[in-house]
């Protein structure tokens, strides 16, 4: 059915009950042929019935009505993406409604699509795959395409000799017919249409039993041994989520598919999730240990989907934020159980935290409980605030109840709701009862307002007086916003906790060494007066807090200067404190934001007092890293290596870029002397420092590339020259068909971060956009992440300019994007201004 522009989707005349779905994708001109049988159930006397459906051509349709067959008119909506089905007469009940339908493998990466990739000696290939979720089942069949018209489905897939096809379900038979092979697989459990699968190519497998159930890695021929680390991580995953859920994994085959061509990074189709091969695909050898990491926390958050989301579904995408919030939390949660010194707790503030503080700081922002009406709005909310800011809220609320009782909580969600629908409000009810306190009050003043808070803390008279109202990196108009807060706050060896529900709270507390939100458990900033933060840098000095909580108090501090509350000078003095800093998060984010100040500033006359400051931080932290690993050292000296000689390059130190250009020579002689860690950081800075000799040896080098990691190496590389010519170089290469579309996003985003794309990137922008977007399609995310780069290389004046030249190329499913992106740009340049007139 589809979707009308109201607050709520519309309540369905039609319950699905099964669908058996017949494909049969054809190579040869990129379309297929198929046919559906939709058991179902019309609730009301009606002669019109609807279903979702998009870029199908229908050839048949009649309806079984009891013993009677009766053929329908039927009509297809382009723009609703509906399809109409009228009959003669009246009918009600119990109906079967069979379609004969073609469609289009598409290029664009949604519904059922083709993938493009070549075999090792070079030749082209394709396979069929599918990209469902949110709203783009109806571009495979007739259905109706909404999460909760959850149904069963039989699956047949026509496929060529040489080809295997796969579907959610396990393979029940396979038979020979004339020159193809018919493989039909067994009933799926009752679930929504935007997780199911079908894929068909010449794939390879890595195979693997535990229990009962059957796992594989699935890959182009060829690359099945490099899913080895994934496999072995995605059986000790299964088996700790049905340990921690109490319910064990409900089908009997679990595959993970690296797919050539893949927009986003991985989809949780149930019993076949997809992946990127760069998300999936793990070469020792070539790898780096941040692609690693990667891998096994995708992998993770997937595998959380089979039961939260998969299992139990949330009724409408306004609760899509419980399922990727939930999955971002407990990937962290799980992947750190098996890799402690991975520090991944840490690294969830540095980025999950941080990214989705910096998008709820606007006021473009939305709830995290959003109402969404058109396919468009649905996958526009497919970002920070749905995933990071969702997992900041449960693992506040997780500190808040208690480990035990929150999963209690769970466990009884899980189990009532198994196969079924549930709202948000359903979890927070059962996590209430387990911990018999205020939990839906409790979260739903974080999930139902834009937004977060800023406490203020200030001390008189042995009281502790904290204030709270919404933080915004631009002041415009009245804040308004209350939130139930719960409040850590730390003294020497005692913690209290409070929940603030007020906008000012006052509580007897007679110290002044204290630590607010101790343990970054809160999803909120922290201001501190000023003797309060003179006191709090003492103790940074002397480590005499957690290195969390020193991390944390910098991070707010640096956000205050964006926002215009505090001053940039006082962060710069305050960073002194972290000058013998040992720990990852803290320096990490210290040079991340001393080099933001850098590059804000490159133009400027104080610019050199900022690059100086920023220099030597980085200089003392690269004395302890070196350019090589060493044995034993921390997982996270690997991340931060790679950070600090990057950001030394293009500080120009000359010892860092004398010896980046000597490894980058001794690669080109033998690949296998430079560490996969530090190979993208080299060639980057080869490239700050290069001309159009060493340009010609990046595009050799990717062009020869056997991953996909290494090639988007090579093409990071060439968008880190100087030379505006060779940046445009890199844009128009990034259009043609030797960048996958699913890449061609990435030298736009690098161009945009690169000082030297500043004037070039937006000119460029205006006269490519309409070839970009018919390459990438209507709906697709990376017309987001193309749009929200041009907020590092606009100013305020462009404004009005960018609006204008957007409202004469609509794009649908940008627009929010769009306004965050323009407010980005008003609050850079703020934050620029207020700079020059304090170093005035």
């Amino acid at each position: 059915m589809y979707i009308k522009a109201t607050n709520s989707p519309k309540r369905v005349q039609l319950k699905p009950i099964n669908y058996t779905l017949r494909f049969e994708p054809i190579f040869s001109n990129f379309t297929f042929l198929a046919s559906e049988v939709l058991d179902a159930y019309v609730k009301k006397p009606t002669n019109t019935i609807r279903l979702d459906a998009a870029e199908l051509l229908i050839k048949k349709c009649s309806v079984m009505y009891g013993e009677n067959t009766i053929n329908a008119k039927t009509k297809l909506d382009k723009k609703t993406e509906s399809l109409t089905i009228r009959l003669p007469k009246k009918i009600s009940g119990r109906v079967k409604i069979l379609i004969e339908f073609s469609g289009i493998l598409n290029d664009r990466l949604v519904g059922f699509y083709r993938s493009k990739y070549l075999d090792k000696s070079g030749k082209i290939k394709y396979l069929a795959t599918t990209q469902f979720e949110a709203a783009d089942a109806r571009r495979a069949f007739p259905c109706v395409d909404e999460p909760e018209a959850k149904a069963t489905f039989d699956i047949t897939i026509i496929a060529e000799k040489h080809h295997t096809a796969i579907s959610n379900m396990n393979l029940v038979s396979k038979r020979q017919m004339g020159s193809k092979i018919e493989y039909k697989f067994a009933r799926t459990p009752i679930m929504s249409t935007y997780l199911l699968y079908l894929g068909v190519g010449e794939f390879e497998f890595l195979t693997s039993k535990q229990g009962k159930v059957q796992y594989r890695i699935v890959t182009t021929k060829g690359n099945s041994k490099k899913g080895r680390f994934a496999l072995d991580l995605c059986k000790r995953l299964v088996a700790s989520y049905e340990k921690y859920f109490g319910i064990k994994y409900p089908l009997p085959k679990l595959d993970l598919i690296a797919v050539p061509d893949f927009a986003s990074g991985a989809m949780e189709n149930w019993g076949a999730i997809t992946f990127r091969e760069t998300i999936l695909l793990y070469d020792p050898k070539t790898s780096s240990t941040q692609t690693k990491q990667f891998i096994a926390e995708v992998v993770s958050h997937e595998l959380a989907h089979q039961w939260f989301g998969n299992l139990v579904t949330m009724k409408w995408w306004n609760d899509l934020w419980l399922n990727e919030s939930f999955a971002t939390f407990m990937a962290t949660k799980f992947v750190d159980r098996f890799y402690p010194k991975w520090k991944l707790w840490d690294q969830f503030l540095e980025d999950t935290m941080n990214t989705a503080m910096g998008l709820d700081a606007l006021h473009s922002s939305h709830p995290i409980d959003v109402k969404v009406k058109l396919p468009s709005e649905i996958r526009e909310i497919f970002d920070a605030i749905s995933y990071d800011k969702g997992g900041c809220v449960l693992r506040m609320l997780e500190h808040y109840v208690g480990e035990d009782k929150f999963r209690q909580g769970l466990r009884a969600y899980l189990k009532k709701y198994s196969y079924q629908n549930a709202k948000g409000d359903d979890l927070w009810n059962e996590i209430g009862k387990a911990a018999r306190m205020p939990v839906r009050a409790m979260v739903n003043s974080w999930i139902g307002q834009v937004g977060f808070p800023l406490v203020e803390v200030q001390t008189k008279n042995s009281t502790l007086i904290l204030s709270q109202k919404r933080f915004v990196l631009e002041k415009k108009g009245k804040q308004n916003g209350l939130w139930y807060i719960p409040v850590s706050i730390k003294s020497g060896k005692k913690t209290i906790t409070k929940l603030v529900t007020k906008r000012q709270e006052y509580l007897r507390f007679n110290a002044n060494d204290i630590v607010v939100n101790s343990g970054r458990p809160g999803f909120y900033r922290v201001k501190y007066s000023q003797d309060l933060l003179y006191n709090l840098k003492l103790m940074i000095v002397a480590k005499e807090i957690s290195h969390v909580d020193r991390w944390a108090a910098q991070n707010d501090l640096f956000a205050l200067c964006v926002s215009g509350d505090e001053q940039s000078q006082t962060y710069l003095e305050f960073a002194d404190a972290y000058e013998n800093e040992d720990d990852y998060i803290a320096i990490s984010n210290v040079a991340s934001n001393l080099f933001s100040l850098y590059l804000r500033t490159i133009d400027e006359p104080f610019s050199y007092m900022i690059k100086n400051i920023a220099h030597e931080f980085f200089k003392k932290v690269f004395y302890r890293l070196g350019w090589d690993a060493k044995k034993n050292e921390p997982h996270t000296d690997a991340l931060l290596r790679a950070q600090v000689i990057g950001a030394l390059g293009r500080l120009d130190d000359e010892e860092i870029i004398d010896e980046a250009n000597k490894r980058f020579v001794k690669y080109m002689k033998d690949s296998s002397s430079l560490n996969p860690d530090i190979q993208g950081t080299v060639f980057s800075i080869a490239a700050w420092n290069g001309d159009s000799r060493t340009y010609a040896k990046l595009l050799r080098l990717y062009r020869k590339a056997k991953s996909q990691e290494e090639k988007m190496r090579f093409l990071s590389a060439m968008c880190s020259f100087k030379d505006p010519k060779l940046l445009l170089k890199t844009l128009k290469f990034s259009q043609t068909d030797e960048v996958r579309s699913q890449n061609m996003h990435l030298p736009v985003v690098q161009t945009a971060a690169n000082y030297y794309g500043k004037n070039i990137l937006w000119p460029w922008l205006k006269q490519n956009w309409k070839r970009i977007r018919v390459k990438v399609g209507a709906g697709s995310p990376l017309l987001n992440r193309i749009i929200a780069s041009i907020s590092a290389v606009a100013t305020d004046k462009m404004e009005q300019e960018i609006r204008s030249f957007f409202r004469s190329n609509p794009t649908p499913g940008t627009e929010r994007t769009l306004e965050q992106t323009l407010e980005r740009i008003r609050i850079n340049s703020a934050f620029l201004n207020r700079m020059r007139r304090e170093y005035a």
